[in-house]
């Protein structure tokens, strides 16, 4: 029951379309009812009527009003995005309030507990508030079968693309699970920005890494890179539509093109030729473990010296002892980890590098 068009028809439901379980109760908005009355007016027979039209006409797709709250890192905000804009471009409204809305889509995130415990609380106030709920993003790509999917429709992260044929069958009472993965999605979908001067545009999905703590390769799965030509030709697209800034991200932009036989440096090189020599959008690139930039670290840098490039790069080191990070299977040692930094501080000026650390992973010590 992974794809729309593999699902088991839903038993003895009638008028269920094959491939859809149907709920006990149908999902539907309940059209007001005024009391029986054995003469009514004209002004209440007119209300009637009204009332009838309303609630047929909110049941026609794309016409309800959708919420969306997104957890987790610069990827899923732009697959919300994305998202947003195919159900906006379909005419559906979007809303910031999930008490008015019809459907709530809730874009998950795996990496931290707090960020899926908010998700399974808010995920049991749309259950509680009998709202039809729709469940993107890399929980349920990962872990499809946890107890707070059961009876909700799920999308997974590589097919945001469908995202308005879900919502449409969730909001008809049907039960949809899409997560089978086939093509990474198209850029020039239809995109609702959460801030219109900042496109966040994923170069790559997935990542070459097997780090024994991380959940995201499960539910990302193996690398999988946009080509240089589709990336540059977005990034035209969003500067004229006036985007001020321009941030790559990835589970890991330094491992870019390794599975379509280009790297890194290439594609930056290939997209600061296109941005406007003035300065007014500038490029940010994400999230880059130390593995796959060592061999690139003197071209990197010659970007980062761009004018119109950010001399900042977060750069993952995770643990200081070697031990541990062997144990965390990183590929790299601490001695690699400070020449990455020690080289961009050095030919970078004004460098300015972010980090991560775990703290109390298994047989790590205070000493």
């Amino acid at each position: 029951m992974e794809d729309i068009e593999d699902l088991v028809a839903g038993g003895g439901a009638g008028g269920a379309p094959p491939g859809f379980r149907l709920p006990l109760t149908a999902v539907g908005v309940k059209p007001k009812r005024s009391r029986n009355r054995p003469d009514r007016s004209g002004d209440e027979k007119r209300s009637l009527i009204k009332d009838s039209v309303a609630s047929r006409f909110s049941n026609i797709p794309g016409t309800q009003t959708i919420y969306i709250k997104t957890f987790g890192c610069s990827h899923n905000q732009s697959d919300s995005e994305y998202m947003a804009g195919q159900l906006s471009a379909f005419g559906y409204c979007l809303s910031d309030n999930p008490e008015e809305a019809d459907l709530w889509l809730i874009n998950t995130c795996t990496v931290k507990s707090p960020s899926q415990s908010a998700m399974e609380t808010l995920i049991a106030k749309c259950k509680s508030a009998k709202r039809p709920l729709v469940v993107a993003g890399c929980v349920p790509q990962g872990s499809r079968d946890i107890k707070e999917l059961e009876g909700v429709s799920i999308v997974g992260v590589q097919q945001i693309d469908r995202v308005v044929e879900v919502v449409e069958e969730t909001l008809k009472g049907h039960e949809v699970r899409l997560l089978h993965r086939k093509r990474l999605p198209t850029l020039d979908l239809p995109k609702v920005r959460k801030n219109k001067f900042i496109e966040i545009l994923p170069i790559n999905v997935g990542c070459l890494g097997a780090c024994t703590y991380c959940k995201t390769k499960h539910a990302r799965g193996h690398l999988g890179s946009y080509t240089i030509d589709s990336l540059v030709g977005r990034v035209k697209t969003v500067i004229a539509d006036g985007v001020r800034e321009i941030w790559l991200s990835s589970e890991d932009t330094g491992a870019y093109g390794r599975d379509i036989g280009v790297n890194l440096p290439t594609l930056l090189k290939a997209i600061v030729t296109v941005l406007p020599p003035d300065g007014s959008t500038m490029l940010r690139v994400g999230m880059t473990n130390p593995p796959f930039i060592l061999e690139h670290l003197e071209e990197i840098a010659e970007v980062l010296r761009h004018p119109c490039v950010y001399s900042f790069l977060h750069v993952p080191v995770q643990s200081g002892s070697d031990a541990v990070l062997t144990a965390m299977n990183r590929e790299y040692t601490v001695g690699e980890f400070r020449t990455v930094v020690d080289t961009l501080t050095e030919h970078v000026p004004g460098m300015q590098i972010a980090t991560d650390i775990i703290c109390g992973f298994p047989g790590q010590s205070l000493v």
